[in-house]
């Protein structure tokens, strides 16, 4: 007669699994860390740093864990032994219980070319067989993104890590931080949904391991998550892994329409594109939306001239006008994702161009409002030129008014 392990065995996929699909994040902050921090990246890339973090692992799970071998959990190592072989992991697995510890959870310790599995809590007793298989593949799947493409993902983490340490952290550095581990648990959810292919085992091991419950269900959990976000759009308050309901939709996006999915957790982990908010990637996104806008705007030959794009080369050293057309539509749907702030930012860049050169008269302003009223954004920006220049409400509306008329006569006289 089988035991109960083995037999949760069966219950596995037959085929092999999909393979490893790195979350675009991950993909997206791996270039720009290789880029904008090479000299960064390089430390951390050599292997006296990897060398020392290993061992440093290794002598901290020795001094605050119980390593349970093969001899005495046979039916354990028997369940992570085919969990490994679906995955397509080529590396010893080894097992243990953390001390002193009632709260249920799970945890890995990444040395090279072996996995260490930490147990906290009673989690053999309270997750059923098909449960513990997708915890353990979403454990595992922490070590098999830290080992592919020659650790690469391990160095971000070890990046990131840093960063958020060094006194000079900021507010970018502390969000990339947080979108990073956050997109991390979700891909290992993830992985954990592709190698067992059973939506209501993970779903069901994550409300176990947060709530301590022994019998829970995945349907009902599952519409509770959905009657959450019913409520409009919304995005995690976590640092380090997401809300248990953000988790469970996720799995069910996944495993119901995986199409639809990426833009869905944009939205729960990164959220509308904010000021106060913006990572490394979106501070980066901004800043390329800067040139651009400003590339936009100065198409005009007239508005060209020493003291403007000497004013925009102030902002970007290597600035020139783009020789072909930019794209309308992409400029406007990035602007209308802007907060107020942001908003506010580029009606003060613009109002910079309109005051650089003096001798360009109003043109610059008639030009400001016929480009704005393009992303819908006149109305803040009128009332800042009121406020900063000092303008009377008849001259702002009448320069508003014949702005077309202005922008004309200005290119007939630089025309001419």
């Amino acid at each position: 007669m089988k035991s109960a392990s083995e037999e949760s065995l069966t219950e596995l996929p037959q085929h092999s699994c999909a393979p490893v699909v790195i979350p675009s994040y991950h993909q997206s902050l791996l270039k720009y860390l290789k880029k904008e921090e090479a000299d960064l990246w390089n430390w951390f890339s050599s292997n006296r740093v990897q060398t020392e973090s290993a061992e440093a692992v290794r002598l901290e799970l020795l001094k605050t864990a119980y390593r349970i071998g093969r001899d005495t959990a046979a039916d354990l190592y028997r369940l992570v032994d085919v969990v490994v072989s679906r995955m397509g992991l080529k590396c010893p697995v080894t097992l243990y219980q953390a001390q002193n510890v009632v709260a249920l959870n799970a945890s890995l310790a990444w040395l090279p070319n072996e996995a260490h599995v930490v147990l906290h809590g009673p989690v053999q007793e309270a997750l059923k067989n098909d449960e513990l298989s997708a915890l353990l593949v979403h454990e595992l799947a922490h070590h098999e993104l830290f080992s592919i493409q020659d650790n690469e993902f391990l160095i971000v983490e070890q990046i990131v890590s840093a960063m958020i340490a060094d006194a000079a952290a900021d507010v970018p550095h502390d969000r990339t931080s947080r979108n990073y581990h956050l997109y991390t648990e979700l891909h290992c959810d993830h992985r954990a949904l592709q190698v067992t292919d059973n939506l209501e085992a993970c779903v069901c091991m994550l409300v176990k391991m947060e709530t301590g419950l022994k019998d829970v269900s995945a349907d009902s959990y599952i519409e509770q998550a959905n009657e959450v976000l019913s409520q409009g759009p919304t995005s995690s308050d976590g640092v380090t892994h997401p809300e248990m309901f953000i988790r469970a939709k996720a799995l069910e996006l996944w495993h119901d329409d995986p199409n639809q999915s990426d833009v869905a957790l944009r939205t729960f982990v990164e959220g509308p594109l904010e000021f106060r908010h913006m990572d490394l990637l979106r501070q980066r996104d901004v800043t390329d939306l800067t040139r651009i806008f400003l590339q936009r705007f100065l198409r005009h030959g007239w508005l060209q001239t020493d003291l403007v794009m000497g004013h925009a080369k102030r902002f970007f050293e290597d600035f020139r006008l783009p020789d072909t057309d930019i794209d309308e539509g992409a400029l406007k749907a990035s602007l209308s994702e802007c907060d107020t702030q942001l908003t506010s930012y580029f009606c003060y860049l613009l109002l910079d161009f309109v005051t650089c050169d003096a001798d360009l008269e109003e043109a610059p302003l008639a030009a400001a409002f016929l480009f704005l009223n393009e992303f819908g954004m006149t109305s803040e920006f009128a009332t800042m030129v009121r406020k900063e220049l000092k303008l009377s409400k008849r001259i702002l509306q009448k320069a508003e008014k014949d702005a077309a008329k202005i922008v004309r006569q200005a290119e007939m006289e630089f025309a001419s």
